[in-house]
């Protein structure tokens, strides 16, 4: 795995979080028997605080039970990371003599919390708003998917990148488009910072981008994909229409047909980045944030085997799955798109409901080529739903 880019210290982590803590997002029940003070700022903090810490390095959440004088009092709640090293961020909120049990492991339950949800949610924008966009992981079916929260308090739209990439492609866009909406990106299976997978089939990319959804609890998001990225969004829309409220596809038909066996002839490490990129030859312009530093030198952050799978997982005829959907659609197509056709395009309005078209002077990667171009329409289309 590649280590991460993001310039922050445990320290700095640690400080944003407690810098969040406040009476509005303690834990009611106990600010009703002890008002919560600056003075001890851990108070009824600790579940909030320990699902921003698996939000930011993942691990499990550990339930202990806290006595007073010999009776329970309450819970606590802390983090056990990878490894066996536990964190306990408010364990200082303990100041009257209480007994905290050792802790048991407890499953996080999907979608939106039953309690605490706005503070979870309030306690999350202010790391965000010292830290910047939030990294975050989460697990499915044994593997980690990395993703990052752009913050803000704007509705919230999830964006799936294409093969080779990762959800930094969206950077510029989430600038554009906040803080009226609030961009949340994930790095798809065996791309960027999410692990590998055993597969590349059309349910599990699908499946992925739902237990995203289901765990932020967002409720329906517009979901924008570029290439793998839009059959993904597209597909999300058809099967779970639950989580979807509009969608945006760019570049990418219903029935796709390609070939990424070109990249098997890439260098897999170099001695320095600039060797790699060398050797990469045009494609590193396309590459530039899918390139890593590992123990025995520079690569991509995907195996290029995996890709060359992925792509022919995802030919096919899907228009199944295009006619299913029933959400407002945007489809962004590049004039110069040696992927989508202007004939298949068009088809693809024709033939459902609710579809605009909007064609730009670009290749494939619309968004990357005319950033404000695909902004632009973005922008214009969001501002319709």
């Amino acid at each position: 795995m590649p280590s991460t880019t993001t310039p922050w210290t445990l320290a700095d982590l640690e400080a944003a979080i407690r810098a969040g803590w406040s009476a509005e997002t303690c834990e009611p029940t106990d600010t009703s028997r002890i008002p919560w003070t600056p003075e001890n700022p851990a108070w009824g903090q600790c579940d909030i605080t320990a699902l921003v810490v698996q939000d930011l390095v993942g691990g499990d959440l550990v339930l202990s039970d806290v006595f007073h004088e010999g009776r329970q009092e309450g819970y606590h709640w802390g983090n056990l990371l990878p490894g066996g090293l536990l964190v306990d961020l408010t364990r200082e909120q303990f100041r009257r003599g209480e007994v905290v049990t050792p802790g048991r492991i407890v499953k996080r339950p999907p979608g939106r919390l039953r309690r605490r949800w706005d503070e979870y949610q309030l306690l999350r924008r202010r790391v965000i708003e010292k830290l910047g966009p939030l990294p975050g992981t989460i697990e499915v079916a044994g593997r980690r998917l990395s993703y990052t929260d752009h913050g803000g308090e704007g509705e919230p739209l999830l964006a799936l990148h294409g093969h080779f990439h990762n959800g930094r492609t969206w950077d510029r866009l989430a600038r554009d488009l906040g803080p009226r909406w609030r961009l949340i990106t994930l790095d798809q299976r065996g791309h960027g910072a999410s692990d590998a997978a055993e597969e590349y089939g059309r349910e599990g990319y699908v499946a992925d981008a739902a237990a995203l959804l289901d765990q932020l609890g967002t409720g329906p998001a517009v979901v924008l994909g570029h290439s793998l990225g839009g059959t993904n969004a597209y597909q999300l829309a058809a099967r779970r229409p639950d989580l979807v409220r509009a969608l945006v596809v760019e570049d990418i038909g219903a029935v796709v047909a390609s070939d990424l066996s070109f990249a098997l002839e890439w260098p897999r490490r170099a001695g320095s980045r600039e060797e790699l990129v060398a050797g990469l030859g045009r494609a590193a312009a396309y590459l530039g944030d899918s390139l890593r530093e590992y123990e025995d030198g520079w690569g991509t952050a995907f195996v290029p085997e995996d890709m060359v799978v992925s792509q022919q997982q995802m030919n096919g005829d899907h228009w199944a799955d295009w006619l299913a959907v029933r959400q407002p659609t945007l489809v962004v197509r590049g004039e110069r798109s040696d992927v989508l056709s202007a004939e298949h395009a068009r088809e693809m309005v024709a033939r459902r409901a609710g579809v605009r078209l909007v064609e730009l002077p670009t290749g494939h990667v619309v968004h990357a080529e005319d950033p404000e171009g695909f902004a632009g329409a973005v922008r214009e289309f969001l501002e319709r739903i």
